[in-house]
């Protein structure tokens, strides 16, 4: 297991206490402190003297988290390689279930189902928490439909297991790892399982805006991805066809949309006898209401579900059109600044 780590003092106890008791536990846990300026190398250092299977190494200054990774496989001893997050709490079973699928021997990558736990409701962020939470419920059933199909397009972060006879060394500027690793092997020809009983938890963000900063970053480097000639399918029409309806499409959705509702003004201006065109465009006036709804329940801490579901969806639209401009006007991601916890 590999840990790149920056400034993760409020989490990193949590993790190593827990990667010690899984069943089957990791051969090794190697974590990496990219350059923290907080207690993260003081504490992954406690762990490292009093275990044999905890080795630490310590990075300065930050490199960023794909040159975190890289350091970490250069110093493993094993066959498999398990890239975890600080903040991903794994069930006791998961490396179990993530190595099972290796039995496979065209299988590269598996990645675990990254769950979110439940938020009390008087906790701030509560109900983005709810609204990510069945996000990441939708995206695993996607994930789980396209394993059963042949191969799964998507993999997280937080959970991933690469043969290393299929690693390769990740490039400089590299943002989204988990989608370099899964498509670069899937354009190889080799194969990409989705193991949902291999559950990790992780605590949802503490509010709209934390999970906005995030989705940029996430965003931006989908983008850059699209760029690169070895992470594209070409000889595999189906796994292109899922790429494309599952992370491309997805990135430019937000356009169709605004330019539906743009038209849809347009022709009601035009013609505003047409009774079908009036219909749709109450119809965007109410989901943008019930948007505007989520917003106002947010800041004032009210529990009004639908209203935020249908802010969540807006906002994450919103957000990948804040990516393409941001990426148009050059900005860096390999660095950003992370929430404290």
């Amino acid at each position: 297991m590999i840990i790149p780590a920056h400034n993760e003092a409020g989490v990193i106890r949590r993790k190593l206490e827990n990667s010690l008791v899984l069943a089957p536990a990791p051969d090794e846990v190697i974590v990496v402190n990219d350059g923290s300026d907080d207690a993260t190398l003081a504490v992954a250092r406690e762990f490292e003297s009093a275990s044999h299977l905890v080795r630490v190494i310590d990075r300065q200054p930050r490199g960023g988290k794909a040159a975190a990774m890289n350091a970490g496989v250069e110093a493993a001893s094993y066959q498999t390689l398990l890239f975890s997050d600080c903040s991903e709490i794994y069930e006791r079973n998961a490396i179990g279930e993530l190595i099972g699928e290796f039995s496979d021997p065209s299988v590269a990558v598996v990645s675990g189902s990254h769950r979110l736990t439940e938020p009390d409701f008087t906790s701030e962020g509560a109900m983005t928490g709810r609204s990510e939470g069945l996000y990441w419920r939708y995206e695993d059933y996607i994930r789980s439909m396209e394993s059963r199909l042949g191969a799964t397009v998507a993999s997280v972060g937080s959970m991933l297991a690469v043969r290393r006879t299929d690693w390769q060394p990740l490039a400089k500027g590299i943002v989204n790892d988990d989608a370099w690793i899964t498509m670069s092997n899937l354009s190889r020809g080799r194969n990409v399982r989705f193991a949902s009983h291999a559950i990790g938890w992780e605590a949802p963000s503490e509010s709209t805006a934390v999970e906005r900063t995030r989705r940029i970053r996430i965003t931006a480097g989908r983008i850059f991805l699209l760029t690169r000639r070895e992470i594209w399918p070409f000889r595999r029409p189906f796994i292109l066809a899922a790429f494309l309806s599952h992370k491309v499409m997805r990135i430019f959705l937000p356009l169709p949309m605004l330019l539906g509702a743009i038209a849809n003004l347009a022709v009601v201006w035009m013609a505003p006898d047409r009774t079908f065109f009036a219909v749709l465009l109450f119809l965007h006036g109410a989901a943008a209401s019930l948007a505007l709804a989520g917003l106002v329940a947010e800041r004032l801490g009210r529990k009004w579900r639908l209203a935020h579901l249908a802010y969540h969806l807006v906002a994450s639209n919103a957000v990948m059109l804040l990516a393409l401009v941001q990426v148009v006007l050059g900005r860096n991601f390999t660095f950003w600044k992370k929430a404290s916890r």
